[in-house]
């Protein structure tokens, strides 16, 4: 088990990289994609992501990592 340390600077990582509506929303538009195809890209339903872009919900640990890689990827392809 993770001692309080351990917790508490996983979750203040997690808080820096959290993602919201509007920067989901926001990478999706970049991508030139429907919540369909945005969905069927990261591996959710489109279901899921129309409730995280309406703030009903917000992504799981692993899905915020997903999403994460996904910016970084488009970072690196705009600058290249």
């Amino acid at each position: 088990m993770p001692s309080s340390l351990t917790r508490t600077y996983i979750r203040s990582n997690l808080s820096r990289t959290e993602f919201g509506r509007e920067r989901i929303r926001q990478l999706r538009e970049e991508l030139n994609m429907t919540q369909e195809n945005f969905a069927h890209e990261i591996g959710v339903t489109f279901a899921t992501v129309n409730r995280w872009e309406n703030g009903r919900t917000t992504p799981n640990k692993v899905a915020q990592k997903v999403l994460l890689l996904l910016e970084k990827k488009m970072r690196k392809m705009r600058k290249s």
